[in-house]
């Protein structure tokens, strides 16, 4: 759909029509009846009845600093649900500091609009987003979206609530990123300044998603909000709880009858060094090996450590073109020392495939393991931690056990497993925000 000038009457009120002939001409009986859940219940994991929204269509404008969701091949919030699927409209616009795109508005999909809005300082993004939003969704009929959601509570909180104030929409906040860490502030160098418009941002929505218990807890503690809720997850290993290895590394590696695993990038900033520190006393009995699944430039410096550590010959190298969850489920014992994304995944599929785990701690994996109940949680930088916690397990064989079985039970539980049925979840726990003034109103009328 070509672009028009929303200056003239006519141009705006064509440009309406023809996006809102858009959405009725979709075969409505493609939609998904798979019974969904409250938001309070999708984070639980629980599924029990099906919700239906009293609205035909839903129009949600998405406000984000997160310029990945310009990839061309898909958009997606969390890394699984592509945002097409989420809602019969959507548009997203990009808060972002720096050159101004040759294209700020794209139709990405059939039923998907991308707005980038740009300004030479970070701190103007939300006043150049306002303005492009207001070019591009006020129509004759009035704005747009029915539905605005921001993706920070920052630049992006800021546009999305001086949007829903001035049209009267309904707008949720999602709070992705622990903003009180030091983690945070190194992201970026502007983080540090945006510290403090939380304060001033989140009591401004009534309706609250945090990505993680932690977050959540943090929230409640410091405003009051109506609603408030995690957002649902989703993990697609349930099959990996049931599946058999395929490879018996004991038999692999003899001499070794008990083998610790390693997964990760041996890059400089690797933190496997701690791994090898830590595991060093272990490794001395030729019956215990380390088999690390990863490359990268800092191999060879790792080789070495182990050399220097006495330790080279319990220590095996492996590309990571191996098949790290049939190693998951034949090893003894997972270490994980770092804490960036892709460990965090490691982590997921190590719980689902049932192998004890002594990892360092992060807001995600405090969020969904228990300290020894379903895993030992380390100090990252406390290598002698790490290493009493190895020797812990090694030598308790029930301890074992109680990890793979609690942390089996953990992703059953924690994490939707069905792929509509998750959709379903993310989707009401968004539009849970259209409700939540009407809610308030009728409560306090009552009292």
């Amino acid at each position: 759909m070509a672009r028009r000038d929303l200056s003239n009457f006519d141009a705006s009120d064509r440009a309406a029509s023809e996006l809102q002939y858009i959405i009725r001409s979709e075969d409505k009986s493609k939609k998904s009846t798979v019974p969904t859940v409250t938001s309070e219940q999708a984070m639980r994991g629980k599924r029990i009845f099906h919700t239906a929204s009293n609205r035909d269509v839903t129009r949600v404008l998405f406000v984000s600093r997160n310029t990945e969701l310009l990839n061309p091949t898909k958009q997606t919030l969390d890394g699984y649900i592509d945002i097409s699927d989420l809602f019969d409209e959507v548009h997203i616009l990009i808060l972002r500091h720096g050159i101004p795109p040759k294209n700020p508005v794209l139709r990405v999909a059939d039923n998907v609009w991308m707005y980038t809005a740009s300004s030479d300082y970070w701190w103007l993004t939300p006043k150049a987003g306002k303005e492009l939003a207001e070019d591009q969704l006020v129509f004759a009929a009035g704005f747009r979206p029915d539905l605005i959601v921001a993706r920070d509570p920052f630049e992006s909180a800021i546009v999305a609530h001086m949007l829903g104030k001035k049209y009267n929409r309904p707008t949720q906040l999602h709070i992705l990123d622990d903003y009180s860490t030091s983690e945070f502030i190194k992201k970026s160098p502007h983080n540090f300044s945006r510290l403090f418009l939380p304060v001033f941002t989140i009591p401004k929505f009534l309706s609250v998603r945090t990505l993680t218990a932690s977050i959540l807890t943090m929230v409640q503690k410091k405003f009051t909000i109506p609603d408030v809720a995690l957002l649902p997850r989703y993990q697609n290993y349930e099959s990996l709880i049931s599946s058999t290895a395929y490879i018996d590394l004991k038999e692999k590696y003899r001499p070794f009858i008990f083998v610790l695993l390693y997964v990760g990038k041996l890059g400089h900033e690797s933190t496997f060094y701690r791994a090898l520190d830590a595991a060093r006393f272990v490794l001395k009995n030729p019956r215990v090996g380390m088999v690390v699944i990863g490359e990268g430039p800092a191999q060879g410096e790792f080789e070495k450590r182990a050399k220097l550590l006495g330790i080279e010959r319990q220590v095996v190298f492996e590309k990571r073109g191996a098949d790290i969850d049939t190693y998951l489920k034949s090893a003894n014992m997972l270490i994980v020392t770092d804490v960036d994304p892709e460990s965090e995944e490691i982590v997921l599929r190590g719980a689902a495939a049932g192998i004890p785990m002594v990892m360092s701690q992060t807001d995600a994996r405090d969020d969904i393991f228990e300290q020894g109940a379903s895993a030992f949680i380390c100090e990252p930088t406390n290598i002698q931690d790490f290493t009493d916690r190895i020797n812990d397990l090694l030598n308790d064989i029930p301890l074992r056990e109680t990890f793979v079985k609690n942390g089996q039970e953990l992703i059953r539980e924690k994490f939707h497993h069905d792929p509509s049925e998750y959709l379903d979840a993310y989707r009401t726990s968004i539009e849970e925000a259209m409700f939540v003034e009407a809610t308030l109103a009728e409560e306090e009328e009552e009292s």
